[in-house]
């Protein structure tokens, strides 16, 4: 059509581009017949080829007319002529609310008009039952007058329930957005927009809180790297205060928005004539000294970081805190040393949040406490970053290359029992990344050169044996301060009195200051007055308090602490005491009664010791599995447990009851997954992994190998659901190889099934055959069809990955008769989808279809949720590649659903990639590229390296569609040397689909260019090339 500036579409001259977006331009023009300046909006030629953007386009027009306001832009007419669909609107001279705020911040009294016509605006939006769904500055019109309009009614949607004017039925928009779909701009959704939860005339007020949050400081409060932290931090993060930023800002314009944005609607404003009120008192009392351009204090953006929200306050450690700051700013590692419960952690995590804004690249705590495999501490780097894994690479290679140009600090904690893990990936950053800090925490040196060691103060303690203080000065003393908090934490009325002043200084001070036990003391109040707290101290401590302070280390202090702790206990509370030292993580009542019980306890008597336990201060209960009891201890207190065991004589015993009840619990799992309680059983087992991982530690250890086998045989499931590849993968490996090749039993080969899987899934195709091969071997010695039904398919599965489709098919069709044999519905649901895959592959698309819809059939009979959504997944993408999109949609929309219910990440990831080509088919870019980015994000976490080809390529294909000729070469390159790294091809429909676009690309670059690009693909690491596709790099 070309520009249509300078013709006359139907009555209208267009003179002048004022603007353009997704959907088309927007231009100025004249009505000829009323003489009279109009906007015209007009679709684009792209989305004149989609239904759904017309549609769209009509449906703003006819929501956008119903509604009559002056803070609303006019809508004259709809129409199609000349050969254009366009929207006539009123025209408004002036600029968007972004170009103005671009400029410089509003004054307080323009936030007030502006804030107040676009409440007023949505008022009257919301009483006609239409809610906006994308507010944002660039959908707000100021007028010369400085007056707001709201525009663009694009993706607006009549609230359920809503009865609008008869002219604009509901039907037009019922379908818009249904509960799941996420639409608008990510900055400014509301938490239960960004879920795609159903929205209300609330979800539009949020979005208004953060155009005030904006226009008030020039930046939005919700900001990161990628949409993904963004939806998080909107989640999750309470963004400063604008009076915070923006010094003069009246503190109740912080409540006006700190209102609006409430993470929970129900705390919202649920009006917008509220706000508008609400903001106009702001101008009824003193006036502001807040101008557009003056009295800005403007800080940087807010840094990324995952450091934890502690839960009580800080006490007593300002001098540390910036002593600690000094050794940063000096050494590139600095080492915070002292025994457990002295307050290594809270320090280091409040020093790193005062220091946050020195580290422009983030602030990253690594939690190591939990952690006994010392190849593992790269991985939880990794993961507390957000980076994945690359495969056929280091990870500590990666690591070091990624931080490489950053400045952050890593806080490493609790190193204690990983010293030589530690140094070494603490040599390698700080060799590579010259702008990086170390902040660790452990109970002795890492031991790096250059590492600079600093033990941690007591909290500040009067002299026990000087005179008394007065109360006014004990108050000021951090020991002190601390007891009175944490005291009444357990007991509100408690308080410190010229009575007691004294006497809890003395608890201070016979405790040395340290944090923890203080907090065990101060937990007493609830039971003992702090006289009698005194006296125990006093026939504990004697030593302690009257020795020579220089050769008591502080584990010691802490030890007589949690002794005298531990004293308080009656004897069986003592014996479960030690008992629970045997597991991880936290234990359940059903755990605790089967492994605790016995010798001297009764099973009947463990839920009134563990309330006892409860009571003093040394578990912590929460709310477990469907919500059951469930008890977590400090790792101070459950090592001091596991040594009283030790020493007692019981840990052999009562290991191996922990062993054996989880792999019960493992062995009763295992068949659950396929069934209809599938969901809820994982859950279970993700609540328990730290117990299966120490389960499983403790069978190698201890040369039980047949449990370790059975537990890993029974958990690769899980593993392969949650995507946790890599350490399933690691696990079964270590198993299998500590088992042997003379091991022929039944666990050793469901063990073997499990390896097979995963280390196909991570692209070890050589692994995987070699352990099919012994798996077969196993099942045809023992006769045990079950098994040779299993591995035959497994053996069909690497053969379809590999593109030998003759081989897939003879596997499959012969383990077809052994499921049949012994009526394996589960096996043969499996195999009719493997044998639609493979029909997909071979372009049979009828034979395809009525494979996978045999599968779903058989899921569904079953129950089995995981295999019910894979066979919709397939049956999507038979739709897709016969070019059915509607049908593709709803089955990987259905797919998607159930996936993320089970948490099923593979499938997630799966249907996202799938969905995010059909929205880029569908020109849906935005769409598209949300889909894919979470995808690969995915993907890239879990190392299915296969999968991961398959994504790049869909980017690849987006790009494409985009018009982006270089970036779509650059894709289809690294996906190029991936697949033939590899060994794997994308299907016939895909093949020739690529090949017809890599040959549009050669013809638009010429050939010279598009090879030269092509190879710089080709050329690009997997983790560039992901995030090259992720669109950052």
């Amino acid at each position: 059509m070309g520009s249509p500036v300078g013709k006359t579409i139907s009555r209208y001259r267009v003179e002048e581009l004022l603007g353009s977006g997704g959907m088309g331009a927007v231009y100025r023009a004249r009505d000829e017949r009323l003489d009279r300046a109009v906007a015209l909006k007009i679709l684009s030629e792209d989305a004149l080829t989609s239904s759904s953007a017309r549609q769209r386009f009509v449906r703003e027009a006819q929501l956008a007319a119903t509604l009559n306001h002056p803070n609303i832009v006019t809508i004259y007419e709809v129409e199609e002529a000349d050969g254009y669909h366009f929207i006539a609107m009123e025209y408004v001279e002036g600029e968007t609310l972004r170009a103005r705020v671009a400029r410089a911040p509003l004054s307080l009294q323009e936030i007030v008009q502006v804030g107040g016509d676009v409440a007023e605006a949505l008022e009257a939006a919301h009483a006609l039952g239409l809610i906006h769904r994308d507010i944002k500055p660039a959908n707000i019109l100021l007028t010369r007058s400085g007056r707001a309009k709201v525009a663009d009614f694009g993706l607006a949607k009549r609230l359920e329930g809503a009865s609008g004017p008869a002219s604009v039925p509901a039907a037009t928009v019922s379908h818009l957005t249904e509960a799941g779909v996420v639409t608008g701009t990510v900055s400014y959704m509301s938490p239960e927009q960004t879920r795609g939860d159903v929205l209300d005339a609330r979800s539009d007020l949020f979005s208004l809180g953060v155009v005030l949050y904006e226009a008030a400081t020039g930046r939005v409060p919700f900001e990161g790297p990628s949409a993904l932290t963004v939806i998080h931090e909107i989640a999750m993060v309470e963004p400063p205060a604008p009076s915070r930023i923006r010094q003069g800002l009246p503190r109740a314009f912080d409540g006006i928005v700190a209102r609006a944005m409430a993470k929970e609607r129900e705390r919202r404003f649920g009006r917008g004539s509220e706000i508008a009120a609400a903001l106009r008192a702001l101008l009824e009392g003193p006036p502001t000294a807040v101008e557009a351009s003056e009295g800005l204090q403007t800080q940087p953006a807010r840094v990324a970081n995952n450091l934890p929200i502690s839960l009580t306050s800080f006490v007593g450690r300002q001098d540390e805190m910036e002593e600690v700051a000094r050794l940063l700013a000096s050494a590139r590692l600095v080492t915070l040393l002292g025994s457990g419960g002295c307050g290594k952690t809270r320090l280091a995590i409040q020093v790193a949040r005062n220091l946050l804004e020195s580290y422009p690249d983030g602030a990253w705590m690594v939690e190591l406490a939990a952690l006994s495999d010392p190849s593992l501490v790269p991985q939880s780097v990794a993961i507390a970053m957000g980076l994945r894994e690359e495969p056929e690479r280091p990870l500590l290679v990666t690591l070091a290359e990624h931080m490489a140009s950053r400045t952050l600090l890593l806080v490493l904690d609790n190193c204690e029992h990983l010293t030589p893990a530690c140094a070494a990936l603490a040599r390698a950053l700080l060799e590579a990344a010259p702008t990086i800090r170390i902040l660790a925490t452990s109970r002795q040196a890492i031991g790096v050169p250059g590492e600079s060691l600093w033990r941690i103060p007591s909290l500040s303690i009067p002299d026990p044996r000087g005179a008394p203080l007065p109360r006014q000065l004990l108050s000021r003393f951090g020991a002190v301060r601390l007891f009175v908090d944490r005291a009444a934490a357990v007991q509100p009325t408690f308080a410190l009195t010229d009575q007691n002043a004294w006497t809890v200084a003395q608890i201070c001070g016979r405790l040395d200051g340290i944090p923890l036990a203080i907090e065990l003391a101060a937990a007493r109040v609830k039971v003992l007055p702090v006289a009698q707290i005194l006296g125990r101290l006093e026939d504990r401590f004697r030593l302690l308090t009257y020795g020579s302070a220089a050769t008591l280390p502080r584990q010691q202090t802490l030890r007589a602490t949690v002794d005298w702790s531990y004293d308080l206990l009656e004897s069986k509370e003592q014996q479960l005491f030690h008992r629970i030292g045997v597991f991880a993580g936290g234990l359940s009542l059903e755990a605790a009664e089967a492994v605790c019980s016995g010798d001297g306890i009764e099973e009947e008597e463990i839920l009134d010791l563990l309330a006892h336990l409860v009571d003093k201060s040394l578990l912590t209960p929460e709310e477990g599995f469907e919500n059951t009891a469930r008890y977590r201890m400090l790792e101070t207190l459950r090592a001091y447990g596991r040594e009283r065991l030790q020493h007692a004589g019981g840990w052999d015993r009562y290991v191996d009851r922990h062993g054996e009840f989880y792999r019960a619990l493992a062995e009763r799992a295992e068949p659950e997954l396929m069934g209809p309680e599938q969901a809820s059983w994982l859950n279970r087992l993700e609540e328990e992994h730290d117990n299966f991982r120490q389960a499983i530690e403790g069978a190698s250890e201890r040369g039980d190998f047949s449990r370790g086998l059975s537990l890993c045989g029974n958990l690769w499931r899980f593993w392969w659901i949650r995507g946790l590849w890599q350490e399933g993968n690691g696990r079964l490996s270590k198993i299998l190889d500590l088992a042997g090749a003379t091991d022929r039993s039944p666990e050793r080969a469901k063990a073997l099934h499990g390896a097979v899987v995963i280390s196909r899934g991570l692209g070890d195709y050589a692994g995987s055959h070699a352990r099919i091969d012994t798996w077969i071997s196993i099942a045809r010695e023992t006769k045990d069809r079950d098994e040779l039904a299993l591995s035959l398919k497994e053996l069909g599965n690497l053969a379809y990955v590999k593109g030998d489709h003759s081989a897939a098919k003879s596997a499959y069709e012969e383990s077809l008769i052994y499921f049949r044999d012994v009526g394996d519905r589960h096996g043969l649901a499996a195999v009719f989808h493997n044998l639609g895959s493979l029909s997909l592959g071979q372009e049979d698309f009828s034979r395809a279809r009525r494979f996978y819809e045999e599968s779903l059939a058989l899921e569904r009979e079953l129950g089995d949720r995981t295999g019910e959504a894979v066979s919709l997944n397939g049956l999507g993408t038979a739709a897709r590649a016969h070019g059915d999109h509607s049908a593709a949609l709803a089955y990987h929309e259905q797919g998607l659903a159930l996936q993320r219910e089970l948490g099923e990440r593979s499938g997630i990831a799966y249907s996202l990639g799938e969905l995010g080509l059909l929205a880029a088919n569908a020109r849906e870019f935005a769409r598209a590229r949300g889909y894919l980015v979470e995808s690969l994000a995915i993907l890239r976490e879990m190392g299915d390296r296969q999968a991961m080809v398959d994504a790049l390529e869909r980017f690849a294909a987006l790009e494409f569609r985009r018009d982006q000729p270089e970036r779509a070469l650059i894709l289809y390159g690294a996906s190029r040397a991936l697949r033939e790294m590899l060994g794997v091809e994308p299907m016939p429909s895909d093949r020739r689909r690529i090949q017809e676009e890599l040959e549009t690309l050669w013809d638009l670059v010429g050939a010279d260019g598009a090879s030269e690009i092509f190879s710089k693909g080709r050329s690009m690491t997997l983790e560039k090339a992901f995030d090259f596709a992720s669109g950052e790099a």
